[in-house]
């Protein structure tokens, strides 16, 4: 068994012989290999037990040589790919596991088969242009570039990547060297395998939610900030490509949510990270979530805001100008929106802040002291308490309040709402999940108050003596949701109030 450690890039058709013939890529070719053709098919069940589990069986023909290689699930940090692999030779075409020499393997691939027989998912036929790179820190890694096609059932997909493969050093080495080649070829980080993408076509995507991190009480404080950091990357490079691609409106809102849910996981943590490096992160993640703010509001508006009013007045002609109005800025914004994830500027985000997580990580795994060391139940309880108190100093006299103010209160509800979602891991999910509840109810009620507020900047957009009517039906709309949902808010209020604390 190997532990493979790559990092994976797409790049475009048209770029790939720019990319060969850089000096800076030639500088460090320490050793190059002729191209091969690579045929490789992928196995599971009828119904998938293999890819639900996270794991890839495929064979693969090299010239006369046919090998097996098995691959169970390991963890992608911005297009960091870190999975245990076992490779042997088998006879021509022809799936072996009985001579694996992992028993817990063997176990595991038995248990989770069950008697199922292993069919063809899918094939990967692709040609590999292989060199060995030295770079700068005495690293060594496989450089293969990739090209060709996934095909399966009818539906194909092409192959047009990169790969940085450690044979001996740090990976971090790897994120310092594409920084390098992104000031010349456009490059993006890769954060599905060709296993993932080969089960995924055909198939219909759908925006990905947060996932709970895998936290445990023997964790420490920096190991749990990994964790959980980890885990928003991951719900942040899934909704990527849909958002990028304009799709799905919800592919942005949780890409956005991604993003404040990092913010928050560092804010958490602040106290015991590198601020040199923390600082530029910080920034560059609010530039990006401002570069999505826009088209978010105005989806809001266009989805959530405007339908139930031209419901009620469904051939007001004011109301549909409004709506075309804002339909052409929602364009536009999203426009930019794209953009700003198609960009180098968003990629050397991506390999900062995978660059740091698999820093710490390894930092964290060798840690024999310091602030390292502090449990990370320990820390969650104080910064839950912390958080706590903030939101009902904030949220006394709720009523009283200016908008200004609520929306300060809706911002320290969300920031405790994602502290408790990530801490809740650690402590019992029959008291940690109605607190999250009642928490999440006070703030999605301060959402709408917020929502009303944006609403007014937003037509303020459009205003115009032709929509003069129109506007009016707005306002008094949103007027009508505001003061229902400020009737909601004292007893939303104190139903979270009355929760026990879960920690």
């Amino acid at each position: 068994m190997s532990n493979e450690i790559e990092l994976k890039l797409q790049i475009a058709g048209r770029d790939v012989w720019r990319l060969l013939r850089l000096p800076l890529l030639n500088s460090v070719t320490l050793k190059k290999f002729s191209s091969q053709r690579l045929i490789n098919t992928y196995y599971d069940t009828a119904d998938y037990r293999l890819r639900d589990h996270g794991i890839a069986v495929r064979l693969r023909q090299v010239g006369g040589k046919w090998l097996q290689t098995i691959k169970t699930e390991g963890r992608v940090i911005a297009g960091l790919h870190e999975r245990p692999e076992w490779e042997s030779e088998t006879p021509a075409n022809t799936l072996d596991f009985s001579e694996l020499e992992d028993e817990k393997l063997k176990s595991l691939l038995e248990k989770i088969l069950d008697g199922a027989a292993l069919q063809p998912a899918f094939t990967t036929d692709f040609t590999r242009l292989s060199r060995v790179l030295q770079l700068g820190d005495g690293t060594q890694c496989e450089f293969s570039l990739d090209r060709g096609k996934i095909v399966s059932s009818g539906n194909e997909t092409p192959i047009s990547e990169l790969e940085l493969e450690i044979i001996v050093g740090e990976p971090a080495a790897l994120f310092d060297f594409v920084r390098e080649l992104l000031q010349h070829v456009p490059l993006a980080l890769a954060h599905q395998s060709k296993a993932v993408r080969g089960f995924a076509l055909g198939a219909s995507a759908m925006p990905v939610k947060a996932k709970q991190p895998a936290l445990d009480k023997h964790m420490t404080a920096q190991q749990g900030f990994v964790a959980i950091a980890t885990t928003c990357m991951q719900h942040l490079t899934a909704n990527e490509g849909g958002c990028a691609a304009g799709e799905n409106s919800e592919y942005l809102h949780q890409l956005r949510v991604a993003i404040r849910r990092l913010r928050t996981a560092i804010r958490l943590f602040a106290d015991h990270l590198d601020a040199a490096k923390m600082s530029p992160i910080v920034e560059e993640l609010r530039w990006l979530g401002g570069q999505l703010g826009t088209t978010r509001d105005l989806d809001v508006f266009l989805e959530e805001t405007l339908p139930p009013v031209i419901t009620a007045w469904p051939n007001h002609a004011g109301l549909a100008r409004i709506r075309e109005g804002i339909a052409l800025r929602r364009n536009a914004a999203n426009a930019a929106s794209c953009a700003a994830l198609r960009s180098a500027r968003y990629q050397r985000l991506l390999l900062d802040v995978g660059a740091w997580l698999v820093t710490m990580s390894r930092q964290a795994a060798d840690s024999t002291g310091g602030s390292q060391t502090i449990k990370l139940v320990e820390f969650a309880r104080a910064e839950l308490t912390r958080h706590r108190k903030q939101l009902i100093r904030r949220a006394e006299h709720l009523l009283e309040l200016s908008p200004e103010e609520r929306h300060r209160v809706r911002i320290s509800g969300k920031r405790l709402r994602y502290a408790a979602e990530f801490f809740s891991p650690l402590f019992a999910a029959k008291r940690s999940k109605p607190y999250i509840e009642e928490l999440a109810n006070l703030q999605n009620i301060l959402g709408v108050l917020n929502d009303a507020a944006t609403t007014k900047m937003i037509l303020s957009q459009v205003a115009d003596e032709n929509n003069g009517e129109a506007l009016a039906i707005m306002q008094a709309w949103v007027l009508g949701v505001s003061q229902g949902h400020l009737a909601h808010l004292p007893q939303a209020h104190r139903r979270f109030l009355r929760q026990q604390t879960f920690w």
